[in-house]
């Protein structure tokens, strides 16, 4: 084969990545942009040469769009190609969120993945790059039900005496984060320990899907399960919660009543504590990266108690 008849492939291969720093660019806007698209297209060779073409032009947009958001959360363009190339662990974080990339269609989602390869790839260390990997390892397995729920397990807590003020008579905040953070190593404090009932009555939308999601954020490390031995805030708790259950429905619960099931939620009252769920500092670092990339909850989701 004559040696130069991949000369129409690589022109291609170029042409792409050309073209790819031509959109971030664009999206950047101004002089700035002019200098972000024209650094990145060689840049963006080496990332395409092999799976470019296997991927949807919407997928190949929004790997753009992380590198792009990783140069705004603060990477310099021109050393962009530099710190993804200093180490197998950063060339495996930048792969790791290109590929998350592909598999979603949340932009919120997709800025987040790039705020979050920012971080890994401005790290001091190998073990901040290694964090950052399970952030984006988390960050992959999320989607709008996941955080919704990790929104309230970070942001929210039960109430644990009558004088707290409360917003639907049993969850207390939203807690100002990061400055009020509740997390305690990997347990998470005693006021941000959640028993199922309550975390269904929160969020009635996601009782259907809640073990699942709960799943999920326990598999990476965002919580943990507790198990629950207060008696005298268990006691406050279940009366609190048949309390606002008997102003929705109107009625009294006799003592067999307040043993099963009404509606989407139950509180087995007069047996062992129930376990409960606690968010960890983890947890708290995933939930502030979609935050501070600007990610709002939809309403299905984070809506509160129906009445």
């Amino acid at each position: 084969m004559p040696e130069d008849a991949d000369e129409p492939l690589e022109r291609n291969q170029r042409a792409v990545a050309a073209a790819a720093g031509a959109l971030v660019g664009s999206a950047a806007g101004g002089p700035l942009g002019a200098v972000v698209g024209a650094a990145l297209g060689p840049m963006l060779e080496p990332l395409v040469r092999e799976a470019w073409a296997e991927l949807s032009e919407s997928a190949r947009r929004r790997q753009i769009d992380v590198l792009a958001s990783a140069i705004h959360a603060g990477i310099p363009v021109d050393e962009m190609e530099e710190r993804i190339n200093a180490s197998e662990r950063t060339k495996l974080l930048t792969g790791f969120a290109l590929s998350a990339a592909t598999r979603t269609a949340w932009e919120d989602k997709v800025r987040t993945l790039g705020r979050s390869l920012a971080s890994g790839l401005l790290a001091d260390d190998d073990a901040m790059i290694d964090t950052e990997q399970m952030i984006i390892a988390a960050i992959t397995d999320i989607e709008g039900p996941q955080l919704a729920m990790l929104e309230l397990l970070v942001c929210w807590y039960p109430c644990q005496t009558p004088l707290e003020s409360s917003v639907w008579g049993l969850i207390c905040g939203p807690l100002d984060l990061p400055s009020q953070s509740q997390s305690a190593g990997s347990g998470g404090s005693e006021t941000g320990q959640w028993p199922y009932p309550l975390i269904v009555y929160a969020r009635p939308k996601l009782f259907p899907v809640a073990p699942g999601l709960l799943g999920t954020l326990q598999r990476h490390g965002l919580i943990v399960q507790n198990a629950y031995t207060d008696e005298k805030t268990e006691r406050f708790q279940i009366e609190q919660f048949f309390q606002e259950l008997e102003k929705v429905t109107g009625r009294r619960f006799t003592p067999e009543e307040r043993s099963g099931r009404y509606g989407t939620v139950s509180w087995p009252e007069g047996k062992a504590p129930l376990p409960r769920w606690s968010r960890t500092q983890l947890g708290e670092q995933v939930f502030l990266r979609f935050r501070d990339a600007g990610t709002e909850l939809t309403d299905v989701w984070k809506s509160g108690p129906a009445g």
